[in-house]
């Protein structure tokens, strides 16, 4: 009974101890990712288009998935009290139009797109 007992416990801590080594691995790894990784600013844009139905809650999250499914999107604040969405994205992939596109083609809302968009 006590070499099971001692067994057991020398299994447990093999375990303990794999998994420690693998945390310690994978922590160095995602450090040297950052490491590597260049020191390139990337331009965003963001544009603030109306919403003119967009008049709750429900329909601010519909607003914010579909923007947020357009590739180059990066952030989407909405507000339905001022009936707008400010969509921060990557003119490299993306434009208004196409996340206006995207936002009426998923919730049916007419969207209104401004002339230009802020570069950040």
């Amino acid at each position: 009974m006590r070499a099971r007992a001692i067994g057991l416990v020398a299994t447990g801590l093999f375990v303990v101890l794999a998994l420690v080594g693998i945390g310690l691995r994978t922590q160095a790894q995602r450090q040297d990712v950052v490491a590597q990784k260049p020191a390139v600013a990337e331009q965003a844009e963001v544009v603030t288009v109306g919403v003119p139905d967009m008049d709750c809650a429900g329909c601010e999250v519909g607003v914010k998935i579909a923007a947020g499914k357009v590739d180059g999107v990066r952030d989407v604040k909405t507000s339905s009290d001022t009936r707008t969405a400010d969509v921060t994205f990557d003119p490299s992939k993306t434009n208004a139009e196409a996340i206006a596109s995207a936002i009426t083609r998923d919730t049916g809302f007419k969207v209104e797109v401004p002339k230009a968009g802020k570069k950040t």
